[in-house]
């Protein structure tokens, strides 16, 4: 269990530093080429990783399909909690994807039969009240509206993400390596991606070709050596992170390691905090504080 929670901690931070990383990138580079790249670069480290170690390949055809219904989830999570941080502002949907560990705890109960205390249950509708909070701004005229668009993308990827981080735990319980498990899953998540970024990429390009605007509000930049290599940096950062996971899911709960791992995401608001000068108002302040407290019953519960 102590290997498990380690390995749990040791995934958020590398997943809070990988938060603020990728808010700029997706920012400079577009939603879809960022994603694409950083996921794709996470999936050879995490392959070469395996071959370094020498991972067995061996599988049941039941748990690759089950790996593939996985990975389009997580395909999913991705292109919205990306989207998410592009629209932040962070120190908002960062808290909110804490949110998937509340979550776990629900499909843990319902695929794997994990039984959680009473404690862990109570957390996850102070933790979602604190989600909705934070996803708000009182006008004058106490007329309430959504900061933006970002908080939408952020629940939709944890509802979705989440059930990955449950599932992650079936293989892995039938004795099935954890690094084989997660690779394979993540696999199949960079191939839906990429199969999304050529579809939207030629939908572009007839756009384009029609004298259309862009959905993004302009040419991002370039990728090249120079300015990529915080894409890069970003990759390696995501592929040691799931690794790291897979080994903290072998050891201990799906549930536990889930809301250990989202903690990280309290480096990603002080980061939005002082490096992208996000002030957030006291009612969303509220609503990190509810995320925090709710995800805390959950752990310790």
């Amino acid at each position: 269990m102590l290997t498990g929670i380690i390995f749990g901690f040791i995934t958020a931070v590398t997943l809070g530093i990988n938060r603020l990383l990728t808010a700029v990138v997706v920012r400079r580079f577009g939603v879809l080429r960022s994603v694409s790249v950083i996921v794709t670069l996470a999936c050879l480290l995490m392959m070469a990783w395996a071959a370094l170690i020498g991972v067995r390949v061996e599988m049941d055809a039941d748990h690759l399909v089950l790996l593939t219904l996985l990975g389009t989830c997580v395909g999913g999570a991705f292109l919205c909690g990306y989207m998410a941080l592009r629209l932040g502002p962070i120190s908002v949907v960062s808290p909110i994807g804490a949110l998937g560990g509340a979550m776990t705890v629900v499909y843990s109960f319902w695929l794997l039969g994990e039984r959680p205390g009473a404690l862990q249950w109570a957390g996850i509708p102070v933790a979602v009240l604190g989600a909705v909070l934070a996803s708000l701004v009182i006008q004058r005229g106490t007329r309430i509206r959504l900061v933006t668009l970002g908080p939408v993308f952020a629940l939709t990827g944890v509802m979705v993400g989440s059930i990955s981080n449950a599932g992650l735990k079936i293989p892995i319980r039938d004795g099935v390596d954890p690094n084989l498990t997660v690779i394979t899953q993540r696999v199949f998540t960079v191939a839906v991606i990429l199969m999304v970024f050529v579809i939207f990429s030629r939908m572009t390009e007839h756009r384009r070709r029609r004298g259309g605007t862009r959905s993004e509000g302009g040419p991002p930049v370039k990728i090249t050596w120079r300015t990529g290599w915080m894409l890069g940096l970003v990759g390696l950062i995501d592929g040691a992170s799931f690794i790291s996971f897979g080994y903290a899911l072998s050891h201990a709960p799906a549930w536990l390691v889930s809301i250990i791992s989202q903690t990280g995401r309290v480096i990603a608001v002080v980061g939005g905090v002082i490096f992208f000068n996000e002030r957030l108002h006291n009612l969303q302040w509220t609503g990190v504080a509810l995320i925090a407290v709710g995800v805390g019953m959950s752990l310790l519960g």
